[in-house]
């Protein structure tokens, strides 16, 4: 069980990381939140997989997150 819940802990670092970092790329790419956020907002109007609206929903997420923060 150990394992399961350590597997679990590690997937889930990895993929807040990939949020994370993905966030910083397009922070560096639009050199502007609100258009990195824009972007997104563009990305999911045009794809209609369930798992791609949770991750740009994430990434949003995340951005308006760096945006209260700064």
């Amino acid at each position: 069980m150990m394992d399961k819940v350590s597997n679990f802990k590690k997937a889930s670092e990895s993929y807040d990381k990939l949020i994370n970092d993905y966030a910083i790329e397009l922070l560096d790419e639009f050199n502007s939140n609100k258009k990195a956020r824009a972007f997104l907002q563009e990305q999911l109007a045009n794809t209609a997989k369930p798992e791609t609206h949770e991750f740009i929903f994430l990434m949003v997420k995340r951005l308006e997150q760096i945006a209260l923060n700064q």
